[in-house]
């Protein structure tokens, strides 16, 4: 066995160290002077650590430290700093950059852009907690808003608040249409499972073709759809619009149908026959250009695809279009208006 390490003192130092009991020093200080003064009058290692409540190998270290630096051993050596604490300032910071950056942040993300922009250390864990009172973690959506002409927009949109007011009163029919398009793949989405457990979809052997919907919606009324493999070609809008018109003849109201640009929308065939369709009682409100959010058959299409056929793989073609009709079926049930499904002729189609 080694010898005891053991501190001789002078009356001097003695009379320093005792001072410190009373002096404006961090209690860590204190209790280190009197580490040295005990083991100076003779109590060991293990006795002093007894005492203190300590490690011997912390007592160790103040007994060695006081050897080699004296009194300035007794303090802590200048550390790099307490890190940063975010303000309410720093997460307003966050969600101006949420609110105005055009581009998508995940957590890791927003950590790291607070380190680099505002020196502030959080991690990704923590800031979801911060921000999780009024940020909530959601699917982007794309938009056009920045290609709006504001003037042509506000102007249109009073001419569809008059169609509106007047379809409310009954005196007109007022109809929105739009296309959407349906995979076999869908993108997997988040989903309950088990822990340490992840789920997975398996892909069918062919992607498949792309299945397409056009819809006219009445709100609270009903929602006259047609399917089609592909793209809805202008054939099958022509059939679609024929319908409508011949109903609007046979019952003696207006009709109109607010719809955007699209090509088929707007193609020579089409031009020709819009004389044909006013003379029958159905007219075309056409929106501004980059304005789908007027159009509310947009929202029928998101709902579709979140809520009825989200997370889920079909085997083809057929099973989709199953699937999609059953969709419409729901959302005319939560939506409280009527569906029908046109069968397009397929020698006029195409």
């Amino acid at each position: 066995m080694g010898a005891r390490l053991r501190i001789f003192l002078t009356r001097e130092q003695d009379k320093t160290l005792l001072q410190l009991r009373t002096a404006e020093v961090p209690q860590k200080v204190k209790d280190r002077a009197e580490i040295i003064r005990l083991n100076a009058h003779g109590w060991y290692v293990e006795k002093i650590a007894a005492h203190f409540n300590l490690t011997q190998q912390t007592v160790r270290e103040v007994l060695h430290s006081w050897k080699n630096k004296g009194l300035e051993g007794l303090w802590e050596l200048p550390g790099r700093g307490g890190k940063s604490k975010w303000q309410e300032e720093d997460i307003i910071f966050l969600e101006e950059c949420l609110k105005n950056e055009p581009r998508t942040y995940n957590s890791l993300q927003l950590a790291q852009k607070l380190e680099r922009d505002r020196s502030i250390k959080l991690s990704p864990d923590r800031l979801r907690r911060v921000l999780k009172k009024g940020v909530n973690w959601k699917r982007a959506r794309k938009s056009h808003k920045g290609k709006q002409n504001p003037i042509a927009r506000a102007n249109k949109q009073a001419d569809l608040d008059m169609l509106e007011l007047s379809a409310a009163s009954g005196e007109i029919d007022l109809k929105y249409l739009d296309e959407s398009g349906f995979c076999v793949w869908s993108e997997p989405g988040y989903t309950y499972y088990f822990k340490g457990e992840q789920k997975r979809l398996e892909q069918t052997q062919r992607r498949g073709r792309r299945l397409s919907i056009i819809g006219f919606l009445q709100p609270l009324i009903s929602f006259v759809y047609g399917l089609v493999i592909g793209a809805v070609s202008r054939k099958s809008y022509i059939e679609m619009m024929e319908i409508e018109a011949t109903e609007a003849q046979r019952t003696g109201r207006i009709r109109v149908i607010v719809q955007d640009n699209g090509s088929i929308h707007r193609c020579k065939e089409v031009q020709k026959l819009w004389s044909k369709w006013e003379n029958m009682g159905l007219y075309i409100f056409f929106l501004p250009a980059y304005c789908s959010e007027m159009n509310p058959i947009e929202l029928e299409w998101q709902h579709l695809k979140k809520d009825e056929l989200r997370g889920q793989t079909f085997d083809d073609e057929l099973d989709l279009a199953y699937a999609v009709i059953d969709g419409v079926k729901a959302r005319g049930e939560k939506s409280n208006y009527s569906t029908r499904r046109i069968k397009f002729d397929s020698s006029r189609s195409g």
